[in-house]
């Protein structure tokens, strides 16, 4: 039975990688008026467009759900934890692309939580990851080298660095979202960390970035898609994924939006892909495949 939810989890956590995948290179678009509407700025407007998307849906599909004084201390308590680090992870990701410039390199170094998550949740929680999830990850780490880089992965830089910050918050969100899942009601969960998401990164703008009107009117559109589908579609679909599922198969899955991420630059571009990204959709496929093989993972 466990295997099965295991399996029944990982489509969810496909979409959710499929839409953040997609937002990469409309999120570049979005820096490109960065001197008008900031990281701070736009990250705050998308999460909460996010929190307003789902409300509608928390009185439609969890108005029967359990309302228990517990639940919802648990369901506020997490989801303010989740919000607060989905903040800081947003907007060092945001300040990332925009100091980088780059969707393919942001891609693959925010996708390497895929290795900060095993590695938490063995120091923190003494849980190890089974055998083929562990065989799977350097197919996973080298096919998302293969699908962001053309030339190499060329110099440090403060924006890598700030990328890799990035990395180990989103490891930190998946972790909290995976011991959390069971205990909240996913929804009012997910509405409740955008809004806190949303509420200090439009604070921290107002008093630290910039935000002004003509910013918001530039970036219409990405506000739009990011705070519905990579915010309110992709962060609650993953938080449903992993209740069902192990946090570091979830990591994998959810890593392919580097995947889509290149597909998506592609198309916007259109070029065809490369001997490198088909090399790389191969790696990560291969990666996928082994981290579903039925395995022990113990925890102390």
């Amino acid at each position: 039975m466990k295997t099965k939810r295991k399996f029944s989890s990982s489509p969810l956590c496909l979409i959710s990688a499929i839409a953040w995948g997609i937002a990469f290179p409309i999120q570049e678009l979005a820096s490109r008026s960065s001197h008008l509407l900031d990281a701070l700025g736009f990250n705050g407007l998308r999460m909460l467009l996010g929190g307003l998307v789902l409300i509608p849906l928390v009185f439609l599909l969890e108005r029967k759900a359990d309302y228990s004084k517990k639940r919802v201390v648990d369901t506020v308590k997490y989801g303010a934890i989740a919000g607060a680090i989905l903040f800081s992870a947003s907007a060092t990701q945001q300040f990332g692309i925009q100091i980088t410039g780059q969707s393919g390199k942001a891609g693959f170094i925010t996708s390497l939580y895929l290795v900060f998550v095993p590695i938490i949740s063995f120091v923190l929680f003494k849980q190890k990851p089974s055998l083929f999830v562990l065989i799977a990850m350097p197919f996973a780490v080298l096919g998302l080298y293969f699908l962001s880089f053309s030339e190499g992965f060329g110099s440090v830089s403060a924006g890598d660095l700030v990328l890799l910050l990035c990395s180990v918050l989103y490891a930190a969100h998946i972790i909290v979202l995976g011991k959390s899942s069971a205990h909240v009601n996913p929804i009012l969960f997910s509405c409740i960390q955008f809004f806190v998401s949303g509420i200090l990164s439009t604070s921290a703008g107002a008093i630290f970035g910039t935000i002004t009107t003509d910013g918001i009117k530039a970036t219409l559109f990405p506000i739009f898609f990011c705070g519905v589908f990579s915010v309110a579609l992709a962060y609650t679909f993953q938080l449903l994924g992993q209740r069902n599922g192990n946090a570091t198969v979830c990591a994998l899955f959810c890593s392919m939006e580097a995947l889509f991420a290149v597909i998506a630059e592609s198309v916007m571009e259109a070029q065809l892909p490369t001997t490198k990204i088909i090399i790389g959709c191969v790696l990560m496929l291969v990666a996928v495949v082994l981290a579903q093989i039925p395995g022990k993972s113990t925890q102390g």
